[in-house]
C-alpha cells in the first residue's frame, strides 16, 4: 500500500515537490506538454478532427489557465468577487499588440498604429504591468465594498471597456471598432533565420503560452503558500479577525487585485495573438461579461481557492464547447445544432452546461474537479482500507 513519508522539518513539509512521486509525474506532464505540438503534426485524427484543431485547443487551454489562475488568486484565495476579468484581458491584448508590432502600420482610416517592435516576452511583461496598474486604480473600491456591490463595480469595468476599446481617440492603440492585428510570436534565436525544429506560427505561440503558464503556476503556487497567500486567505475567511492578528487587509486586497490583473494582462497579450485581430467587442459589453463568467466557471468547476483547480477548470471549460459541437455533428444531441436547426446552438448550450456545472459543484463538491482528484488520490493511498 502506498504510504506518505514522515516529514520532520518545515522545509520538507513546505517543499514544492515533496517526494519523488510528485517529481516523476511532473516530469511526465512536462514531457507530454513539450511533445504535444509535435504529436499534432502526425495528423492522426482523434474523434474526427485534425492535429491543427488539437493544437488550437492546447493553446487556448494554456492561455485560459494562466488568466484563470489570476482570478483564482483574487477570488479564491483573497475572497474578492470579480466579473471584470475580461477588461484586463483586453488591456493586455491591445497593449501587447502595440508593443510587438513594428512601427509604420496604419488603420483602414489612415491613422498610424503605435508600434514599438519589441519581442513577444517584452509585450507580455508590459501588457501585464499596464493591466496591473489599472487593477490597482480599481482596487480601492474593494477596500470599501464587498460581495454583490463589489461584483457590480467590476461588471461596470467590462462596459467601460466597450467604450474605451472602441473610442476613436484611441484608434492608434486599439484600432477602434475595427481592432488591430497582433503580430505572431517569434521564437527565432539571434543569428538564426527560422525557429528551432522548424516550428510554425501556431507552434511558436503554443510554446510561448506554455512558458508563460509554467512561470505563472510556479509563481502562483509560491504566492499561495507564502506570507502573502496566508494574508489573502485570512482576509477571505474573516477580514476583521485578520486585522486583529496583524494582517493589513487593505494591503492584501490591493496586492490581490494587482497580481490578478497582471496575470490577466499577460494572458491577454497571448490571447490577442491567438485571435489574430483582437476587437474591442471581444472584451467589452455583453461578450466581455460572458467571457468573465466563463473564467468564473473555470475556477468554480476546477476548484476555487486551489492552484491546480485553475488548470483543471481551464481544460474543462475550453474542451466542453468542442465536445458539444462534436456530439451535435454526430447527431447524438438532436436538440443542439451548430447551424441553428435545433432548439439550442452549440454556444448557447455550452453556456447552459456551464451554469449547471457551477451549481452542481457548488452544492455537491465545493472544491470542484480538484476535490474529486483529492478523493481519488486519497482512496488510492488508503486502498484496500477505507480509512
Amino acid at each position: 500500500m502506498p504510504e506518505r513519508k514522515l516529514r520532520t522539518t518545515y522545509s520538507k513539509d513546505m517543499a514544492l515537490f515533496p517526494d519523488r512521486v510528485n517529481k516523476g509525474w511532473l516530469a511526465v506532464l512536462l514531457i507530454f506538454l513539450v511533445g504535444f505540438p509535435f504529436l499534432t503534426r502526425t495528423e492522426l485524427p482523434v474523434i474526427g478532427v485534425s492535429g491543427a484543431f488539437w493544437l488550437s485547443i492546447g493553446i487556448s487551454v494554456l492561455i485560459a489557465a494562466t488568466a484563470a489562475l489570476g482570478l483564482n488568486l483574487l477570488s479564491g484565495f483573497a475572497g474578492q468577487v470579480s466579473l471584470g476579468h475580461a477588461f484586463f484581458l483586453g488591456v493586455g491584448a491591445f497593449v501587447g499588440a502595440m508593443v510587438a508590432q513594428e512601427p509604420g502600420a496604419t488603420t483602414l482610416s489612415g491613422v498610424s498604429f503605435w508600434g514599438w517592435g519589441l519581442p513577444w516576452w517584452v509585450a507580455v511583461l508590459v501588457g501585464g504591468l499596464v493591466a496591473a496598474v489599472l487593477g490597482l486604480i480599481v482596487a480601492p473600491a474593494a477596500v470599501r465594498l464587498r460581495g454583490l456591490y463589489l461584483s457590480l463595480v467590476t461588471v461596470a469595468l467590462v462596459f467601460f471597456g466597450e467604450f474605451l476599446f472602441g473610442a476613436p481617440g484611441l484608434e492608434n492603440i486599439t484600432g477602434a471598432s475595427r481592432g488591430r492585428s497582433a503580430p505572431a510570436v517569434s521564437l527565432v534565436l539571434p543569428g538564426q533565420e527560422q525557429a528551432l525544429f522548424g516550428l510554425g506560427d501556431r507552434e511558436e505561440l503554443y510554446f510561448a503560452a506554455l512558458i508563460v503558464a509554467i512561470i505563472a503556476f510556479v509563481v502562483g503556487k509560491n504566492i499561495a503558500r507564502s506570507r502573502v497567500g496566508r494574508a489573502f486567505q485570512a482576509t477571505r475567511d474573516r477580514d476583521i479577525a485578520a486585522e486583529v492578528i496583524g494582517v493589513n487587509v487593505t494591503w492584501a486586497k490591493l496586492v490581490a487585485f494587482g497580481i490578478s490583473s497582471f496575470y490577466a494582462g499577460a494572458a491577454g497579450v497571448l490571447l490577442g495573438v491567438f485571435l489574430g485581430n483582437p476587437i474591442g467587442s471581444n472584451f467589452g459589453g455583453g461578450a466581455g461579461l460572458l467571457l468573465s463568467v466563463e473564467y468564473v466557471a473555470m475556477i468554480v468547476i476546477g476548484g476555487i481557492g486551489t492552484v491546480l483547480g485553475a488548470a483543471l477548470g481551464a481544460l474543462f471549460v475550453a474542451g466542453l464547447p468542442e465536445l458539444v459541437s462534436y456530439l451535435a455533428q454526430q447527431g447524438w444531441l438532436p436538440f443542439v445544432s451548430s447551424v441553428g436547426g435545433g432548439t439550442f446552438d452549440t454556444a448557447v448550450f455550452s453556456v447552459v452546461l456551464f451554469g449547471l456545472f457551477i451549481v452542481f459543484f457548488l452544492v455537491f463538491e465545493p472544491l470542484g474537479l480538484f476535490g474529486i482528484w483529492l478523493r481519488v488520490r486519497n482512496y488510492w493511498k488508503g486502498w484496500p482500507f477505507s480509512y
